[in-house]
């Protein structure tokens, strides 16, 4: 791999059923420009067995019980011989250097990498989700540690998953067990980075309720970790502080409106106060995607509904999120 690693780099893409989605990943993971340093895991989450023509794309196929991402991807990584190990996911079709940027930052002194989305769809609410991205993004761009690494577009030195123990299986579904991951070691002192340059085309949820209901089980998942992380809900390096204070905002926005014909000015004053918590998405709309600008309002409040849902079935149903 030119000048910068030399080595054998494990990709591990764990796998239910979505065959046509993982034969572009494979394809796409074919085409890097590193392909000749790369070790390519396909681990199976359970489902059905994969086609003999993509198995041909795959350097190695781990089969497993059906439990989960975060168990198939510690499958995977188990039975990988490469350092440092990759991850993405197989709905993702990574850019032909993606391998190469990771490998870059890894190489450089972090302990893991995170890269970022580039496309998410032509809908509309496809492209508010990209927007979305994009606003975190942002954040990310600052100098320092990150404490968040998506396992879209994820790196690890092999050692690190070994401390850690890789990730938590009591996540069964594709919904925080990277964060947890990248909360640990963020608090055992590793260094996390951000390889803007490393990215995936990934299709975004394709109707609004695919995504409100993805972003309620956002809500719901993240109670979990923050049980476990409880500084984590007021500051991390991910999430914009104007979507935690339109969260703070959703439960009040019913009391306004009964209060408008009686206290209007107690109802304006929450209309301009989440207005103003839009201000730096639709900023990001402007310089990224114009056309959206007038509808992030309607989008960041909706939003704040479905995570503020998610958070509350989280807080009072925590043996859903704990088995």
């Amino acid at each position: 791999m030119r000048s910068i690693f030399s080595g054998k780099a494990s990709v591990i893409v764990p796998a239910y059923n979505d065959f046509q989605q993982l034969q572009k990943c494979l394809d796409a993971l074919g085409r890097q420009t590193v392909r000749d340093n790369l070790e390519i895991i396909v681990s199976l989450d359970g489902g059905e067995p994969l086609p003999g023509r993509m198995r041909a794309k795959a350097d190695k196929v781990i089969e497993g019980r059906h439990e989960g991402p975060a168990a198939a991807r510690n499958r995977g990584w188990m039975a990988s011989t490469g350092d440092p190990v990759l991850f993405t996911d197989s709905d993702c079709v990574p850019d032909p250097n993606w391998a190469e940027e990771m490998l870059r930052v890894l190489t450089a002194g972090a302990d893991a990498v995170k890269g970022a989305y580039s496309f998410g769809g032509e809908r509309i609410i496809q492209r508010l989700a990209q927007v979305e991205f994009e606003e975190r993004y942002r954040l990310l761009l600052k100098p320092g540690n990150i404490d968040m690494v998506d396992t879209y577009s994820a790196g690890y030195r092999r050692g690190i998953l070994v401390e850690t123990g890789g990730f938590d299986e009591t996540f069964p579904f594709p919904d925080h067990e990277d964060v947890d991951l990248s909360y640990r070691m963020a608090e055992e002192g590793y260094v996390l980075r951000f390889a803007p340059d490393a990215k995936v085309v990934h299709t975004h949820r394709d109707t609004w309720k695919a995504y409100l209901r993805m972003k309620f089980s956002r809500g719901r998942w993240r109670m979990k970790v923050l049980r476990r992380f409880p500084g984590k809900a007021g500051a991390d390096s991910y999430t914009p502080k104007c979507m935690k204070i339109q969260i703070l905002l959703c439960p009040l926005f019913l009391p306004a409106l009964l209060l408008l014909p009686v206290y209007p000015l107690i109802s304006a004053v929450w209309i301009a106060v989440f207005i103003l918590t839009t201000i730096p998405l639709a900023l990001t709309a402007f310089r990224s995607d114009i056309s959206l600008v007038p509808i992030i309002l309607v989008f960041a409040f909706l939003r704040s509904c479905a995570l503020f849902s998610g958070l509350c079935r989280g807080i009072f149903a925590p043996e859903e999120v704990n088995e």
